[in-house]
């Protein structure tokens, strides 16, 4: 590769000392007095659209709220009246229509001059017909769609047997926190009456009619090793589901003795009340406390009773502008406000101190030390529904973490993973960390990769069913947290262990045919690249390696004119070309992070990092780095997260590494 001259490398180093000092300041300036972090995230405009609609059906008057939540849709609206589900996106039909609803609720006639633009948009794009099914359940619980065009999970779902794809444990957690509720919520069927109704958003009168569910947009399942068990090449699985929701939506609307119900309701309820934290939160994410209040509260508990209460103060705390904890939109707090998705500072924590502890801060630093015991004492040590798959022998104690500040039943193995990592590096011995250690070995998927939250959650069928229009109704293993994992291993001595190369062996698999790793949780192939890349080089996987060899040449092919890397969250779509869009400082960190973890020499890649450094410091600002793009994913083409930490501790990690031999 090339080289620089020596001067030019000399201005390289100096180069670093520039943007890592001040990327350390902005860092230390958040830093709490227990020694955590904790950043804002940007999201789906969604959120704050359904919590307006979630005021209105639990008849809770909030009239201030609702007025700055409205505030805040009509700053996101974009100059062709559509809203978009991240920043700088093209318009999306079913968030358009959420706002549109939103703001009708709040008070704004539907001949107000951007709600008019807004109406011919969403005609032009199909209306109401093409709307996602989320969006739908919506409009059926407000009354303005028929149930008989929702594909209904039943509650006797709560019955189905361990071992069948159906049992609820096959769903991820997110799905399964979700759509336990909606089982409650499906049957009683509570409609909050409006006055209004929303027919300027069918195309014709004719098409109000129209009950069909629209085809889903097709996702990359590429990383996703699928069981052959299911694997028929003659059956159409979506069909088969289509016609089997068919026979259970007849079964709902039109049967009027249903046998098990009570029983399936009842096991569906207790589910719920055994799985709210004591905060109130329900596996720390809005959809799922939402879907739990409105469950309990149709099932005849009131505000005042303490489930409820606790899960209405839970979202009180998620919304910017509100909370005493997360820091408001803009600077003028009584405006405007949003309900943010879930809240991030065990993963802020973590990567906020690996940077820092990367780019040259002592592990022995108080402040630092003040991170260790902060991040132990926030470690979760009780059972929940991971215990079901999980390889773990009876008795045996463990460690492990949430992303959120509440959320002990649903613990991850990135976080896990990543905060065993900075803990070592703080000083805690191998011993000390065995708990940790044995969860995350005890989580590993039988394919050799590791997923999020559970062990083998990878009935794909799952993601046929006509509900599942979002393809995220699992979560089998993939490729950026098997990265992380073995980064871990590989820090802790566990390199040539048979976890570490049965998950090498996993990532070779599922590598892509251009050199690339699918990103599941960050956008998205640097992401993906880069912690494969970088767990398979610390558990010593050679560089002359062809499948490192060929993610080398990808990145390589991948940088800017400006100097950076970016993609944009619209890569996901299967036809789109990967690696290509905007620079952005955290993707760059991730392709500088990559080439680090292949460089041989100090002065290999000089060349490319040297345009990379000068991008990043074109980005310098008074609070790190500019970066307005959202880099984060949720589910692949339907909701992305920006994380305001991003910005920072990735290039700062990036940069502290490259200054290193």
């Amino acid at each position: 590769m090339r080289s620089l001259p020596k001067t030019d490398l000399e201005s390289q180093i100096s180069g670093f000392a520039d943007v890592t000092e001040h990327l350390q300041s902005t860092i230390w300036a958040k830093q709490k007095e227990d020694g955590h972090w904790h950043y804002p995230l940007d999201d789906n405009i969604t959120m704050n659209s359904e919590y307006i609609f979630f005021h209105f059906w639990m008849d809770e008057e909030n009239e201030p709220l609702i007025s700055r939540l409205a505030n805040f849709l009509f700053q996101k609206q974009g100059e062709d009246a559509s809203w978009n589900i991240f920043e700088g996106g093209a318009g999306n039909l079913s968030a358009s229509i959420e706002a549109y609803l939103a703001l009708r609720l709040a008070g704004f006639s539907p001949e107000h001059p951007q709600l008019l633009k807004a109406q011919e948009w969403i005609v032009s794009q199909g209306g109401i017909p093409k709307a996602r099914v989320f969006t739908k359940i919506w409009l059926a619980l407000l009354g303005l769609y028929s149930w008989e065009g929702i594909p209904i999970i039943p509650p006797e779902i709560m019955l189905s047997p361990r071992g069948t794809p159906f049992n609820i444990y096959e769903f991820s957690y997110w799905s399964r926190t979700v759509i336990i509720p909606l089982t409650i919520l499906f049957d009683v069927k509570r409609i909050k009456k409006l006055s209004f109704t929303i027919d300027e958003l069918y195309p014709t009168p004719e098409s109000k009619l129209d009950l069909r569910i629209p085809e889903p947009v097709r996702v990359d399942e590429s990383w996703i090793i699928k069981k052959s068990l299911w694997d028929l090449p003659l059956l159409k699985w979506d069909q088969v589901f289509y016609t089997i929701s068919n026979g259970v939506g007849i079964y709902e609307n039109r049967v009027p003795v249903k046998p098990l119900r009570n029983f399936a309701l009842k096991k569906a309820k207790d589910w719920i009340l055994a799985r709210q934290d004591p905060t109130g939160d329900w596996g720390g994410i809005v959809p799922a406390i939402m879907n739990s209040v409105m469950a309990l509260y149709a099932s005849g508990y009131s505000k005042k009773d303490e489930p409820v209460r606790k899960g209405m103060e839970a979202l009180r705390r998620l919304t910017r502008g509100e909370s005493k904890s997360i820091r408001a939109h803009d600077d003028d707090r009584k405006e405007s406000a949003t309900l943010q998705s879930c809240v991030s500072p065990v993963w802020d924590t973590a990567l906020a101190a690996l940077g820092l502890l990367d780019s040259g801060v002592p592990p022995t630093d108080e402040r630092l030390q003040k991170t260790r015991q902060w991040l132990w004492n926030n470690r979760i040590t009780i059972k929940s529904d991971w215990t079901l798959k999980a390889k773990l022998k009876p008795g045996q104690t463990f460690a492990t973490w949430c992303f959120q500040y509440f959320n002990c039943f649903y613990p991850d193995i990135d976080d896990a993973s990543m905060v065993t990592l900075v803990l070592h590096r703080l000083g805690m011995n191998h011993e000390e960390l065995m708990p940790a250690i044995r969860w995350i070995f005890a989580m590993q998927n039988s394919d050799g990769g590791w997923g999020t939250f559970d062990r083998d959650n990878n009935q794909w069928i799952l993601n046929e069913i006509p509900f599942a229009d979002l393809k995220a109704l699992i979560d089998p293993s993939n490729p950026d947290v098997t990265g992380h994992v073995l980064e871990t291993l590989g820090e802790l001595g566990y390199a040539g262990s048979k976890q570490a190369k049965a998950a090498v062996q996993y990532l070779k698999h599922v590598q892509r045919p251009d050199g690339s790793w699918f990103g599941r949780w960050g956008v998205h192939t640097f992401y993906g690249t880069c912690a494969a890349v970088v767990g398979m080089r610390r558990v010593a996987e050679p560089v002359q390696s062809s499948s490192l060899q060929r993610a080398l040449q990808f990145i390589l092919s991948r940088q800017s004119v400006d100097g950076g890397w970016g993609e944009a969250c619209d890569s996901y779509h299967p036809q789109a070309e990967n690696g290509r869009g905007q620079s952005t400082p955290s993707q760059t960190a991730w392709a500088l992070m990559t080439l680090k973890a292949m460089r041989r020499h100090p002065d290999e890649f000089a060349v490319e990092i040297s345009k990379a450094i000068k991008f990043l410091r074109s980005r310098i600002q008074d609070d790190g780095l500019l970066e307005k793009e959202f880099t984060g994913t949720g589910f692949p083409l339907h909701f992305y997260l920006r994380y305001d930490g991003y910005r920072n501790y990735f290039p700062l990690i990036a940069l502290g590494r490259l200054t290193k031999s």
